[in-house]
């Protein structure tokens, strides 16, 4: 750590890091400018290549998503989506990452550096090894006298909660934006922004999937299988802690229909998680049984066999989303479906992302435009629950990292 970080009060994680002071006397760069574009390139080929990162499946999918042949995809589309908006870069991004999931700050800062803007990043301070790869990768990287230009326009930091420091931080930047859950989303908020500044904040959300009970059990066993480990993937990688990660399951058709769905769908999807899961820590383990003994007293629910501790099921009655009973970590709530009109009662503001199986885009859309729905930001396929896009949680987020010029 530099002297002058540590007079600061926080921990830069790069070599000759700027202050956030000389960040803000930074001129801009263009939007998707070639230094840019060559960083995220970069940084996307050392995960591509690196053994290491390979160890670690959002790694993976992170280098894939900063592949330049997708950077072109993105540019395009904020081309299209912006018309004939004059857009430029807002100055500086101040993001706080979470601590759930490792790889949110790159896909943030690097959306934000795309639009042009000068970054400071506060990681948490939660060891993670996902985040220490990425850390030193990207330390190399702009060490580099290619990446001068954005190494001068980028600031890596840790700090334990501390008001004062995120007040200096806050002051310099254009735009804040908090990755967190509610309580750091109170805390960050109560540390004011400057007058011409603005704020996007993720909090808690809560995200679900949906499977047609018939047209699952109609399904062929290779798709059944592809089915299970698509699910895995979106639950299972980062412990079922990510904000669209699934926590409930939603059979549509009947009671009977559900349970009988269930009983193929949960044993392929152990399986799964047998042959990839490592084993989760002994308090998950505790959690998930008070949280199902509790809601099964206060609610009813029914507790459902498993083959392993990996997998808890907690069948109900009647859907309901029992947020303060969920700890993560493999605890699912089940319930069936009517109709996808009865989706709309469980719906609110937290609830992000909805992932199927079964349902066609088009039995899903008349659902969205026959009423407004009071929650869900993103339907998207098995799968695909933990892709990030330039969409999230309702917010065009090249638009937030930019500032529009009107010419009469």
């Amino acid at each position: 750590m530099n002297v002058i970080a540590e007079q600061a009060g926080y921990q830069a994680l790069l070599a000759n890091a700027p202050t956030p002071e000389q960040l803000a006397r930074t001129v801009p760069l263009a939007p998707f400018s070639p230094e840019a574009v060559a960083l995220v390139d970069g940084l996307s080929a050392v995960l591509m290549r690196s053994p290491h990162s390979r160890t670690y499946p959002e790694l993976v999918a992170l280098g894939y998503w900063m592949r330049k042949a997708n950077l072109e995809r993105l540019r395009q589309d904020l081309e299209r989506r912006r018309g004939d908006a004059l857009l430029v870069p807002r100055g500086v991004a101040f993001h706080i990452a979470p601590g759930n999931v490792d790889t949110i700050f790159v896909y943030s800062w690097f959306l934000s550096l795309l639009s042009g803007n000068s970054n400071i990043v506060r990681l948490s301070s939660k060891p993670s090894p996902q985040a220490e790869v990425l850390v030193e990768a990207i330390g190399t990287l702009l060490a580099r006298p290619e990446h001068a230009a954005i190494a001068a326009r980028t600031l890596l930091l840790r700090y334990a909660p501390d008001d004062r420091v995120t007040a200096r931080l806050s002051a310099v930047c254009d735009v804040r934006v908090i990755w967190g859950g509610d309580n750091t989303v109170k805390q960050i908020r109560s540390v004011s922004l400057a007058p011409t500044a603005s704020e996007v904040a993720f909090s808690n959300k809560y995200s679900l999937a949906l499977l047609h009970a018939q047209r699952w059990l109609a399904s062929d066993d290779k798709d059944k299988e592809a089915l299970a480990t698509a699910f895995y993937n979106d639950a299972y990688w980062f412990d079922q802690m990510a904000c669209s990660s699934p926590r409930m399951v939603l059979w549509l058709g009947s009671d009977a229909e559900g349970r009988a769905a269930a009983a193929d769908f949960w044993p392929r999807v152990e399986a799964v998680i047998a042959a990839k899961h490592a084993r989760l820590a002994d308090i998950d383990y505790v959690n998930k049984l008070l949280a199902q003994d509790g809601l099964a007293i206060e609610h009813g629910g029914q507790i459902m066999a498993a083959a392993s501790n990996d997998l808890a099921r907690t069948w109900l009655a009647a859907p309901a989303l029992h947020v303060q009973h969920h700890c993560g970590a493999g605890l699912f709530f089940e319930c069936a479906l009517s109709d996808l009109d009865a989706l709309r009662p469980l719906l609110n503001r937290t609830v992000q992302t909805l992932s199927y199986t079964g349902v066609t885009r088009e039995e899903l859309r008349a659902l969205v435009t026959a009423a407004p729905l009071a929650g869900i930001d993103r339907m998207v396929p098995f799968g695909h629950a933990l892709d990030f896009g330039p969409v999230w949680d309702g917010y065009d987020l090249p638009r937030v990292f930019m500032r529009e010029i009107s010419i009469g």
